[in-house]
């Protein structure tokens, strides 16, 4: 292992167990057997650390979404919109992103910076899901008027759900996903018309 990722390896450990300000690029280096100063060949500060920590969690974000992109505009496509609910309900997206192979990495942001994560998240499914009714427009789809607000509202609402049970058990949280999903899905279908 080179030094760069013993730090990331070490500084997300120091992270995860004591905090992002309670952890001294001191403590980081000290368990890396090397100088405090070593580390700055590396990283600028701190917070260039964490942000290379977190950094696969965004990408895979963005490889999951560019799946689900691609597939509800084939449903667009095919004259079968409304397939979308189905297929990112079955596939459920949210578990994979929030509770997969990254959730080590979900529970050092909500630990650190929930609500930026939570605004970065909003905003994003915000931004695609109009860009999606815009073109579902085009191409002559009924989609009901809602007041933008509340969609932010319940966007926050759902993510909120998900994130408050981030720490059961994998049993009990696949099962409560589950239940989340389908709650949310139909208040979505819902508010949107179809």
């Amino acid at each position: 292992m080179d030094t760069k990722e013993l730090i990331l390896n070490i500084s997300k450990e120091e992270f995860i167990s004591k905090g992002f300000e309670k952890t001294s690029l001191r403590d980081i280096a000290k368990k890396c057997h090397i100088s405090p100063t070593a580390i700055y060949r590396h990283f600028l500060n701190k917070e260039e650390i964490f942000k290379e920590i977190i950094k696969p969690l965004f990408n895979y974000f963005e490889e999951l979404t560019t799946v689900i992109e691609a597939q509800d505009y084939k449903f667009l496509m095919d004259n079968n919109p409304s397939n979308m609910w189905a297929y990112e309900q079955s596939g459920n997206f949210i578990f994979h992103f929030l509770f997969g192979k990254h959730k080590d990495l979900v529970k050092l942001i909500v630990k650190e910076r929930k609500e930026s994560f939570k605004k970065y998240l909003i905003d994003f499914e915000f931004n695609v899901s109009n860009k999606y009714f815009n073109e579902m427009k085009k191409y002559n789809y009924k989609i009901n008027e809602f007041n933008q607000t509340t969609f932010k509202i319940i966007l926050d609402s759902y993510l909120e759900a998900y994130l408050n049970i981030l720490y059961l058990d994998d049993k009990e949280l696949k099962e409560v996903s589950e239940e989340i999903n389908n709650f949310y899905t139909i208040g979505f279908r819902n508010l949107f018309g179809f």
